[in-house]
């Protein structure tokens, strides 16, 4: 549009439309990045609002991880885990259905039988585990 008013001899309006452009350009992101957050917070808060706080067991075997909790129990073979990852709180560990265990390490009563199970499975099974402990919410 400030190219049209330019080319018009219309000054005021394409400097009007090049500043807004700009600002929008600059903006944007910001904007994005509020309104990306304000919406998954939401989601999660509303979706998983009777499982915060909820004690949960969580048992490596053989073959299978089980969890084990008031609402039930979920049991996944080691095979069809995809991925691990870690951040500074939390271990998340991936099925190929997309299914996420999330694990608290502030909160978990044996956090080194823990790291020793990923690190058995990561080795014996060639799962894939990002690591980054410095990662924020942007």
């Amino acid at each position: 549009m400030s190219y049209l008013f330019f080319q018009s001899n219309n000054e005021f309006l394409g400097v009007y439309f090049l500043v807004i452009a700009a600002m929008s350009l600059a903006l944007y992101p910001l904007y994005s990045r509020w309104r990306y957050k304000r919406h998954y917070l939401k989601f999660i808060r509303d979706t998983y609002k009777n499982r915060f706080g909820e004690k949960s067991d969580l048992e490596f075997t053989a073959d299978t991880i089980e969890v084990k909790s008031k609402t039930g129990e979920v049991k996944i073979n080691k095979s069809e885990i995809s991925e691990i990852n870690e951040i500074r709180d939390y271990y998340f560990i991936r099925a190929k259905s997309g299914e996420t265990i999330i694990v608290s390490k502030t909160k978990s009563d044996n956090l080194q039988k823990i790291k020793d199970e990923i690190n058995v499975m990561v080795a014996t099974l060639g799962i894939k585990q990002n690591i980054e402990l410095n990662w924020k919410w942007r």
